[in-house]
């Protein structure tokens, strides 16, 4: 028979999990349905011969002691915590076209002048921002770490769903749950699911909660497992992906200039997959980025330029153009006047050449200078979908006819992908879209600008980041070029039924085939294609619901908003702050008010033209606030960076009344 101890264990254990459900219930009903009248399968909690609750797993108990295991996993924690830390790589001075470079680089500044590079351990504050714990076990560690440190949000992975619900009988989670909300935080779990949906996750966590918290992103791993190993990997492999790509105000002022400017000049917009019909669906569509193996394949290109339908991308122009290669369709996406002296060049390279850029059909991001698209036949756009100009479309598309598609940047070739998937087309090939390069001397095309003497590349081309290769084990790569990959990857998920071979030697992208261009069987002719091509742009795009005075008249409505917004956001850190842990919450309020305008359709051109600067800023700014140990000195650094941000903010809404009509400035 058993013991009064044991027994009373068990009562305990199931007025616990009782007690959890009624929590779960109120703040997790999803998770509550799942688990209400769960069963475990394989692993359960059950009283070991020591009368500790134990977790039960391959016939045997996990743990010698919990409780006393879960405090000292805690203290090694606090001790040497494996973390995330935000950075921002500066421009030179002699490149800085925007005002928001000079004022983040007047914040460095400030910052290097009064403090040494060394951050203080940034677990020794009371408070901590994020943490992601993976593996929840017994869910004692949670408590111990609940007790020491005041915890804002909390992210729980637990893969497995049986141990999640043997959890359930040892801890009460109200406490925890409600300790997060009290401090403006969250307290989130992820049941189940691979390592890449533990890092989706945190991506959504973070940009409901504000990516400031990457400043010092914690990763507490529970328990060693294949997928815990596997997530740990993953966070390292690209997790530099949440912390760029957020675009600035600056850059939705332009779009905004752009996109009227472009609607004015009687440019079409693509519509939806759905609504095309594509005579050529089948015809087989090769992407021709500018990547190093865009050099091997030249041949291949000259030979069946007949047989396929060639979509170039960007930078890739001027090298199929030397090969005196025509694309079918010419892809641009950057935003400013700048990319204009390229087009230049390629104009003049052209001269002597009958392939003329007038000759060449281009689609572009509604984003992209109208000037430039003017050198083209035809231009069309693609409606950007994260993007103040992109809203402005959509707001006025009311009979939801036109295309959006996520994942259509950082880069040209993700808009090129995300063209022809919406085109409708099931049978695709990559050239050049390489994602990485085997050496840092030959990282583009040998044609492209990036080799002419008076180029200068931005990025910092090293061999100290790899990833896996298409036809070799690793390639080089950079975080653009790996944050593009992953784009595309995400993009064809989308697709499943679409065919795409990958012929480039560079990086391997998944849902996609290796395919070298040497097993790719003979293609036929394709007759009539420049006919067929233009019957499937004259059915794809249109403008039909768009008059410029319409659009001009919603931006100007939109200005009140935007700056009553301005207001709105500023008065949260108009107070005297005196701690980072102050200035944390003044953020989190400042993120909850644009979550609140990304979910309102009126509200979707504020919120694209303002998000973006708000979250840099508030990333770097706290990111810089662990480096200060003297409490006077951060809050007087913490006051001189909001003074410095306020003042920016002000000038980009006077540049926004300035400027939305009138000739990009860069």
């Amino acid at each position: 028979m058993e013991n009064q101890e044991v027994q009373l264990q068990k009562m305990l254990m199931q007025a616990t999990l009782f007690a959890n459900l009624d929590t779960l219930k109120v703040y997790m009903p999803e998770i509550y349905e799942e688990f209400k009248d769960y069963r475990a399968e394989s692993s359960g909690v059950a009283i070991d011969e020591n009368n500790n609750i134990n977790l039960f797993n391959n016939d045997k108990f996990v743990y010698d002691n919990p409780l006393d295991f879960a405090k000292q996993q805690v203290e090694l924690f606090i001790q040497n915590p494996p973390m995330f830390a935000y950075s921002l790589d500066h421009q030179e001075d002699e490149n800085m076209l925007f005002e928001h470079a000079v004022v983040l680089k007047k914040l460095m500044r400030k910052l290097k002048s009064e403090v040494s590079e060394t951050v203080r351990r940034p677990i020794d504050d009371e408070q901590i921002d994020f943490i992601c714990m993976i593996g929840a076990g017994l869910g004692y560690q949670i408590e111990e770490l609940f007790n020491k440190k005041s915890v804002v949000n909390f992210l729980l992975c637990e893969p497995s769903k049986d141990t999640f619900y043997a959890m359930l009988h040892c801890i009460e989670i109200k406490r925890v749950i409600e300790k997060c909300i009290s401090l403006g935080g969250r307290f989130s779990v992820r049941i189940g699911g691979s390592a890449a949906g533990i890092v989706n996750a945190v991506s959504s966590m973070l940009h409901e909660q504000g990516h400031f918290n990457l400043s010092r992103f914690f990763m507490y791993r529970h328990y060693t497992s294949e997928t815990t190993e596997d997530t740990l990997q993953l966070f390292h492999e690209i997790g530099h992906r949440w912390g760029a790509g957020w675009g600035f105000m600056e850059d939705e002022i332009i779009s905004l200039t752009h996109t009227l400017s472009n609607i004015q000049a009687g440019f079409k917009v693509c519509k939806k997959t759905e609504l095309i019909n594509n005579p050529i669906a089948k015809k087989p569509v090769f992407i021709v980025a500018n990547g190093p193996s865009l050099d091997s394949s030249v041949e291949y290109l000259q030979n069946n330029s007949e047989n396929i339908i060639i979509v170039s991308c960007g930078t890739a122009l001027k090298a199929l153009l030397t090969y005196n290669i025509k694309p079918d369709i010419h892809v641009e996406m950057e935003r400013t006047a700048g990319l204009l002296p390229y087009i230049e060049v390629i104009e003049e390279q052209q001269k002597a050449s009958d392939i003329k850029l007038k000759d060449i059909q281009i689609v572009a991001f509604n984003t992209v200078y109208t000037e430039l698209l003017k050198r083209f036949k035809s231009p069309l756009l693609l409606t950007k979908l994260s993007d103040a100009g992109g809203k402005l479309i959509q707001q006025y598309d009311k009979l939801d006819i036109y295309a959006a598609p996520d994942n259509s940047n950082p880069t040209v070739s993700n808009t090129a992908v995300a063209l022809v998937t919406s085109l409708g087309f099931e049978e695709i090939y990559f050239i050049g879209l390489d994602f990485g390069y085997k050496s840092n001397k030959h990282h583009h095309s040998k044609e492209s600008i990036y080799y002419e003497e008076n180029f200068v590349y931005e990025e910092e081309l090293k061999e100290n980041m790899l990833v896996e290769g298409n036809f070799s084990e690793t390639v080089y790569t950079i975080p653009v070029f790996d944050s593009s990959k992953g784009n595309v990857e995400l993009l064809l998920q989308e697709f499943p039924l679409t065919n795409v071979y990958n012929c480039c030697d560079g990086a391997k992208i998944r849902y996609t085939t290796p395919m070298p261009l040497s097993d790719i069987a003979p293609l036929k002719t394709i007759e009539n294609k420049e006919l067929l091509l233009e019957q499937l742009l004259d059915n794809a795009f249109d403008n039909k619901q768009f008059t410029s005075q319409s659009l001009e008249k919603s931006i100007t409505e939109s200005f009140t908003q935007v700056k009553v917004t301005i207001e709105q956001l500023m008065n949260f850190v108009s107070m005297d702050i005196s701690t980072r842990e102050e200035l944390s919450h003044q953020f989190t309020l400042q993120n909850s008010l644009l979550m609140r305008l990304k979910v309102r359709k009126e509200s979707q051109v504020t919120y694209w033209l303002l998000q973006g600067t708000f979250r840099y800023f508030q990333a770097y700014i706290m990111t810089n606030c662990y480096y200060y140990d003297d409490p006077v000195q951060r809050k007087e650094y913490i006051s001189f960076c909001l003074t410095e941000f306020r003042a920016h903010v002000e000038s980009l809404y006077k540049e926004l009344l300035n400027s939305y009509n009138k000739p990009s400035k860069a």
